[in-house]
């Protein structure tokens, strides 16, 4: 019913000019940014609002497609409620409408902290260390590193460090890690809901 409804809303609307929809363009990047991180409600609710203009909707036309009542968007724009506290049910609904993935809605809602995606802070000489050794595993590398690295410099250490990647193209700060990392949550999480499934559907046979 929710997509019939955005249909109909989308087809109706589609001739409509928007001076502030023009003016939107315009924007840079961090313009944009700015602006909705500095919306009323925080920068999802500013984004689903950008959508909405974007597509020449009304509001209510928009909490439509969400499939939610415009009072309770209102209530998030607001700051009755807070975005952080939306449901999994409205960030899928929120991330179907603004073409995302559900997590980049929960992380702009602030659901999930952007410190979840980084590792704790490294001292910058353990990090250095570290890369050092694996060098040493490098035969090649090995060959044409001082004897003794303990005693150099934290500079050397970077431009020694800078060099070998840079002649070597190898990924001593475990960064192309991330990528791959990625791949295996999303494998994860499909299992996930696979196995979820999987027990709905025999509480429902059990339940028959």
């Amino acid at each position: 019913m929710n997509s019939n409804i955005c249909l109909q809303a989308n087809l109706v609307n589609s001739q409509r000019t928007s001076t502030q929809t023009l003016a939107l363009d315009d924007e840079s990047r961090e313009e944009r940014v700015s602006r909705l991180y500095a919306s009323p409600g925080g920068p999802l609710i500013g984004w689903l609002f950008d959508e909405c203009r974007r597509r020449r909707q009304e509001y209510r036309e928009m909490a439509a497609c969400l499939g939610v009542t415009y009072g309770y968007v209102n209530q998030l724009r607001s700051g009755i409620r807070q975005a952080r506290h939306i449901s999994d049910d409205f960030a899928v609904s929120c991330a179907h409408y603004l073409g995302v993935p559900p997590v980049v809605v929960k992380m702009v809602a602030g659901r999930i902290p952007m410190s979840d995606f980084v590792t704790p802070r490294e001292p910058e000489v353990d990090a250095l260390d570290r890369a050092m050794a694996q060098m040493l595993d490098d035969p090649v590398a090995r060959r044409n590193l001082p004897a003794d690295m303990s005693e150099l410099t934290l500079s050397a250490k970077r431009a020694l460090v800078a060099m070998y990647i840079e002649a070597s193209g190898r990924d001593v700060f475990g960064m192309h890690q991330l990528p791959e990392m990625v791949r295996w949550l999303q494998r994860a999480a499909a299992i996930h809901d696979e196995s979820e499934a999987e027990v709905l559907r025999g509480h429902r046979d059990l339940a028959d």
